[in-house]
């Protein structure tokens, strides 16, 4: 008995050592203002409006056991050019408790990580998210089995702008490429290869019947729909109206466009989109809710892209969306590459000529 005694006391201490003391504390005492060319092995936590106007940049985040930034209760803090990679939690993550307000996340790599490449709760406002690279995020695929699956942005957060980021390789069960819960614009984006949807809208936060804005991005190869919007049974929370207009998706095998039929009270405007279907499906828009839609472009093909094997989604001068969106009125003023959009020569798709 004295021996099995012994054992145990060592397997704990043995336990202790490689698991407790693996995981370093939190840097909670950096000084504001320019924090830049460092390099963390541990967890950044920015707490506090003293960090008000701080700007991180050209830092590395790397191999930690835990997440990579930690913010809360913070403005106008700018996080720039720095490499979030090999982090068993998420890339960067919002704090649940606080509201943070104007916060610019940009042109940062974020890669190699176990759970969300970006996370934020709902009291985060105005954020803004541009010019990142993510990819293979959402690694481990033990939240997924219990039905909380990682993103490579999940934003909760209120009138997020979430523009020109490149996000693929989505890897647990039902992780998307952007997943976000109440309002905001999502445009200019490349996003493909995740498990679920390149976009994905659910609404289990307050929309307060604001407008959820998608345009402009190319959405190709996920597991299942380029955009998909849903309800969580609470019509309190819906958003008041989507407008999705020109992008350009391609769906392996399932409808490009779904509104679930639970998400009521809605309006919806479906204009200039390029939907791609390459399974010869006939279903672009899944719905039975009515929505306005105008000046869209389908097809089970290459409709005239650079080249679609590749996914060069750009349009081609012979090709059919080429002036299909003439004379709608309701377009973006510049395309996926910040080109000019005239309204008498007008593009369906992502990308204008």
């Amino acid at each position: 008995m004295k021996i099995k005694k012994q054992n145990i006391l060592i397997t704990l201490f043995v336990f202790i050592i490689v698991y407790g003391c693996n995981k370093e504390e939190a840097i909670k005492d950096l000084e504001p203002g320019i924090i830049e060319n460092k390099c963390f092995s541990s967890t950044v936590f920015l707490d506090g409006n003293e960090y008000d106007g701080t700007i991180i940049r050209n830092c590395t985040f790397e191999n930690i056991d835990g997440d990579g930034l930690q913010l809360r209760n913070v403005e106008r803090v700018c996080i720039e050019n720095c490499i979030f990679r090999n982090i068993s939690g998420n890339g960067i993550r919002f704090r649940n408790s606080g509201v943070s307000d104007g916060v610019k996340i940009k042109n940062n790599k974020v890669y190699n990580i176990k759970q969300n490449g970006i996370l934020a709760p709902e009291n985060q406002i105005n954020t803004l998210i541009k010019g990142n690279l993510i990819y293979n995020v959402a690694t481990s695929n033990t939240s997924s089995q219990f039905g909380a699956p990682h993103h490579g942005i999940y934003f909760q957060g209120y009138n997020v702008t979430i523009t020109e980021n490149t996000i693929y390789d989505i890897i647990n069960d039902q992780g998307n490429c952007i997943s976000i819960r109440t309002y905001g614009t999502i445009s200019r984006n490349i996003l493909h290869n995740s498990t679920d949807h390149g976009i994905s809208y659910y609404s289990d936060h307050p929309g307060d019947s604001k407008r959820l804005l998608i345009e402009n991005n190319m959405i190709y190869d996920n597991g299942k729909r380029g955009i998909n919007m849903s309800s969580d049974g609470n019509s309190g929370n819906h958003i008041g109206s989507a407008l999705i207009r020109f992008n350009t998706i391609v769906s392996d095998d399932e409808s490009p466009i779904r509104l679930n039929d639970n998400l009521t009270g809605v309006t919806y405007d479906i204009i200039g989109n390029i939907a791609i279907r390459t399974d010869g499906g006939s279903n672009y828009i899944y719905t039975n809710l009515p929505y306005n839609q105008s000046n869209n472009i389908t097809g089970s093909g290459d409709i005239g892209f650079i080249n679609f094997t590749n996914r060069n989604l750009h349009i081609t001068p012979s090709s059919t969306a080429v002036n299909a969106a003439t004379g709608t009125t309701n377009f973006p003023i510049i395309d996926f590459d910040g080109d000019t959009r005239t309204s008498s020569n007008l593009d369906a798709g992502a990308d204008e000529l």
